[in-house]
């Protein structure tokens, strides 16, 4: 082997060498976080479209029936026999009815899927705990739910609310309160669960920084 051969082995790269090697790594990661960013944008424009969707079914229900889902007195008359009828209060305030309000909204045909109002699968008011059946998934593999209760964390009075169920990154939900609402975690109609304040906000903003993948949003309505 020549002095030259053996000088090119042991000296490695050179820098252009390197610079290019660079380059190439950066266009790659680029390519990544831009993909990822058009995915968590569909997604964010997916979980807005079915939020607002079952803000139109939930309308359309009340003005159809003069009552609100889940909470309809007469459901099992009116709808179908195997509906599970509210007590009429405009709350969904017990089990049966926060698990009644997908069944009657499906029955009456104003959202897909088959639910059973099973009041045993779907948690306390103040939970986020429902399970496949009775309560529709969000695309997280948590569930959406509907209680009426005060769990949006700067609330400070009942209402009949939407929790977009666990497992939502916190940049999704972030992304969805400046599309819904103000883009302020702890204000307006779409706020931060307030069992996920903690871990998911920082001095009242989304913390987008802890890139959190359990957190949960809360609609009010």
């Amino acid at each position: 082997m020549s002095k030259c051969l053996r000088y090119r082995a042991a000296a490695g790269f050179t820098l252009v060498e390197v610079a290019i090697v660079l380059v190439i790594i950066g266009l790659i990661l680029g390519g990544v976080f831009k993909g990822q960013a058009l995915i968590d944008s569909a997604r964010v424009r997916s979980i807005q479209g079915e939020l607002t969707g079952f803000q139109s079914a939930w309308l359309s229900f009340a003005d159809r029936y003069r009552a609100i889902p889940g909470d309809f007195a007469r459901a099992d008359h009116q709808i179908d026999s195997a509906a599970t009828p509210g007590n009429g209060n405009g709350r969904l305030d017990s089990a049966s009815e926060r698990a009644g309000v997908w069944q009657q909204l499906a029955l009456a045909g104003f959202i897909n899927g088959s639910f059973d109002g099973s009041a045993a699968n779907v948690g306390s008011a103040g939970s986020v705990d429902c399970t496949a059946g009775t309560c529709p998934k969000n695309p997280f593999n948590g569930f959406y739910k509907m209680a009426y209760g005060a769990q949006a964390a700067g609330s400070d009075s009942d209402a009949n609310e939407l929790l977009t169920g666990r497992q939502m990154p916190v940049g999704i939900l972030s992304q969805l309160d400046t599309r819904l609402d103000d883009g302020v975690a702890m204000t307006g109609r779409f706020q931060v669960h307030r069992d996920y304040v903690s871990t998911c906000t920082r001095n009242g903003n989304w913390d987008n920084a802890s890139a959190n993948a359990n957190c949960v949003g809360v609609l009010r309505n």
